[in-house]
């Protein structure tokens, strides 16, 4: 039987990246996101976006993986339940949880005088509070003897704050990677293990079209894009290796460069024999 992961946000960019990744490394993959259908894609106050929940879907088929794709919005809880219960009535289990969406809304990079309390109120229903809520509910679907659980931060949330930036995007980020941590103090006694990994600057398909050819000197600084492929490997080792225990301290890791930083140098490798993840592997 194939474990099951559910990625957020997989519509495109570092999540559908991610999904496919997964799916390529033997997981049957939960594509979730609010766009269901190719063309159906904005960001911000509607800039159009490519990507769709079918599009992702059908790129796991292509590669003869397996993949159930669900609508949700991470600012109703409602659909929250509902994705988790059609993904666990078609898989019947949750082994993986990678929470990569986030509030994207008017407001987030706005100064402190111009967003409104309301917005305020979005951004950490989707970008915290409801992460919470979606974790602890795939926690209780995990099997016994564990799952993993992967928060997508940023580096906005512990630098110090430049033009441009905005407050609720970094200040939910800051609560946000004080999550892992209590996820492993309460469960890791369970197997049950977070980790929290930061991409660095990658463009994504949504600051293409929220910033365009000035994407690179508004969120980089001009330093070149990393890409999603990097992080993607990145959360699909922490979910597969048996030496990821290591990492669930809550530290945030560099994604991009984590394989160099810790001289990590088997993955390709392992992944055939070691790092399967279908039940015999475990």
């Amino acid at each position: 039987m194939k474990k099951v992961a559910i990625v957020t946000g997989a519509t495109r960019g570092i999540g559908k990246v991610t999904a496919l990744t997964l799916a390529a490394h033997g997981f049957a993959v939960v594509v979730m996101g609010r766009t269901q259908y190719a063309g159906g894609g904005s960001v911000g106050v509607g800039e159009p976006v490519p990507g769709s929940i079918e599009e992702t879907v059908a790129a796991i088929d292509a590669t003869g993986g397996t993949a159930l794709g669900v609508r949700f919005d991470l600012l109703d809880r409602a659909s929250i339940d509902a994705a988790l219960d059609a993904a666990i009535a078609h898989f019947g289990r949750i082994d993986v949880l990678v929470n990569n969406a986030i509030y994207q809304g008017p407001g987030t990079m706005d100064r402190i005088a111009d967003f409104t309390m309301q917005q305020a109120e979005d951004n950490f229903a989707g970008s915290l509070i409801n992460q919470i809520y979606i974790s602890r509910k795939a926690i209780t679907s995990m099997p016994p003897g564990g799952g993993r659980v992967v928060f997508v931060s940023s580096g906005a949330a512990v630098a110090a704050p430049t033009p441009g930036e905005g407050l609720l995007y970094s200040a939910a980020k800051a609560a946000l990677n004080r999550v892992p941590a209590f996820i492993n103090l309460e469960y890791a006694s369970e197997g049950i293990l977070a980790f929290l990994v930061e991409p660095q600057f990658t463009l994504t398909d949504s600051m293409q079209a929220r910033w365009g050819d000035d994407a690179v000197r508004a969120i980089g600084g001009g330093h070149p894009p990393r890409r999603p492929e990097e992080t993607a490997n990145t959360i699909a080792w922490l979910c597969t290796s048996p030496n990821a225990a290591r990492f669930a301290n809550g530290e945030m890791l560099n994604a991009p460069d984590f394989f160099a930083i810790y001289e990590i140098s088997d993955y390709d490798s392992v992944i055939a024999s070691e790092y399967r993840t279908d039940d015999q592997a475990t």
